[in-house]
């Protein structure tokens, strides 16, 4: 295997600095780590504002959970268009965060990040007069409506979101990615009880018009505080559907999907079966938040290590595959009589879910980027944008088939057997990513398409010290 080009630890690109002495060396063993008092002022900048983003706009997303499924069948919708409402979020994003990532740098990535978070609040202030309009057939169309705007907005700014970290912080990625998660997981958690608090105190209404509008104000406030993102790299015109002529790209897509579709599975599923033990509402609503709690703290960790300790493929196989005892475990698998069907299994089960779906999905951005490199495609914004693009899609189109065939495989089977095929598919996806990453890519002579190890050694040692010729003579856009 060609180290000097694909490895766990190589950085994404240098970054883009007014400083010679604030570009890092790509010899990884001595890049230092991630620190607030490290980077610079225009990081700092986005990285506060990409936070302050997420929190509000996942906040926003996730509110109308508690409420609107009672209030949508008042109007006539029926339970099957309420899922679909819900589904289509995920279906949109799934079609259109490649379209989005195709053309970041002909859209403008700032534009289309702060374009998109306006589009969120705006939709979610229209989405919060719906109930006001005609019963029946209408009321069902508008908020497909609505909502599909909505979720294109909501593909525009996490496409751009995830293309200009990969841009701005080329050396801690995955560390700034898992930080940022931190911020959505606490947005998801934070969304159901304050919409449900909101709706108890105004109406309908009310939880859509206050979150719709802090995101329109927090946006209005990214316009004007966030510095404007570098675009002077040649652009690259080849299709995104090129990526998939990585296998690094293909086995790491597969998890991604894995871990969503199976988060997405316990959404409709996970209540019914803790009916059982004849448990409140509000301790179920709590044993939901075991996993994405877990998750939103440690995210942050497992981008740390990813970054710092070139863990990034041990990260995702070890997640993955160890996901597939736990998901046996939440059952328990009918196949494994001697584990108890208690409360307290239930419980560990979901926080080792949470723990280690984070160890799984954080490090796989960075993963599909070393795949790009696989395929010799330049270190810019608009391959970062095609990699955003591709990541959205695939962990949306999961979060779209895992309620649905979840909900399918527990009517027919029960949810002990739902969870095995949901931990089958984690360890198929486990078992791939490590069989490709650790024994085959290691053998794989070529790691670009026609080119000899020897001439990518070479080609290395010519692209250092390019790159430090340009630092010497302060060329620091080439």
């Amino acid at each position: 295997m060609a180290e000097e080009f694909i490895s766990e630890t190589t950085p994404l690109l240098e970054p883009h600095s007014d400083s010679p002495t604030e570009l890092l060396s790509h010899d990884t063993k001595k890049k230092d780590e991630f620190s607030w008092k490290k980077i610079t002022r225009r990081q700092k900048f986005i990285f506060i504002c990409m936070g302050f983003i997420n929190f509000g706009a996942c906040t926003c997303f996730s509110l109308l959970a508690p409420f609107f499924p009672t209030e949508a069948q008042k109007k006539g919708a029926t339970p099957t268009e309420v899922g679909l409402i819900f589904g289509v979020f995920q279906l949109v994003i799934f079609v259109s965060s490649p379209v989005f990532g195709n053309f970041i740098t002909k859209i403008g990535a700032k534009f289309m990040f702060v374009t998109g978070i306006m589009v969120c609040g705006s939709c979610a202030i229209l989405f919060g007069n719906l109930n006001a309009g005609p019963d029946g057939t209408t009321f069902v169309v508008m908020c497909f409506v609505v909502r599909s705007v909505e979720a294109l907005g909501c593909s525009a700014f996490v496409t751009s979101l995830f293309a200009i970290v990969a841009y701005e912080f080329p050396a801690y990625s995955t560390t700034v990615i898992g930080s940022l998660e931190t911020f959505s997981g606490l947005g998801l958690m934070v969304g159901p009880p304050l919409g449900g608090a909101l709706y108890e105190l105004g109406g309908f209404g009310l939880p859509f018009f206050v979150l719709g509008s802090v995101v329109i104000v927090t946006g209005l406030s990214v316009a004007a505080v966030m510095p404007s993102i570098d675009q002077g790299h040649k652009l690259y015109d080849g299709s995104i559907l090129n990526l998939l002529k990585s296998p690094l790209v293909l086995v790491t897509l597969l998890v991604i999907m894995t871990c969503s579709s199976t988060l997405g599975f316990m959404d409709p599923t996970l209540a019914d079966h803790l009916a059982q033990f004849q448990l409140k509402t509000w301790i179920v609503g709590f044993i939901f938040l075991i996993a994405p709690a877990v998750y939103a703290m440690t995210a942050p960790l497992w981008g740390w290590l990813g970054d710092t300790k070139g863990l990034t493929f041990w990260m995702i196989g070890i997640g993955t595959f160890f996901s597939a005892f736990n998901l046996l475990l939440l059952g328990p698998a009918p196949f494994l009589p001697f584990i108890p069907d208690a409360l307290y299994i239930n419980i560990i089960s979901l926080m080792l879910i949470g723990l280690l779906i984070g160890c799984a999905v954080i490090p796989t951005f960075k993963a599909l980027i070393l795949g790009t490199k696989n395929l010799g495609m330049p270190e810019d914004l608009n391959t970062y944008g095609k990699v955003s693009g591709m990541f959205n899609s695939c962990f949306s189109l999961g979060a779209f088939v895992g309620p649905t065939a979840g909900g399918v495989l527990v009517q027919y089977f029960g949810f002990p057997w739902a969870a095995s095929v949901f931990a089958a598919l984690f360890a198929f996806s486990g078992i791939s990513f490590i069989i490709y990453t650790f024994f085959i890519m290691p053998k794989t002579p070529d790691s670009l398409p026609g080119a000899s190890q020897e001439f990518q050694v070479e080609s290395k040692t010519i692209i250092d010290e390019e790159n430090q010729n340009n630092v010497m003579n302060g060329d620091f856009e080439k």
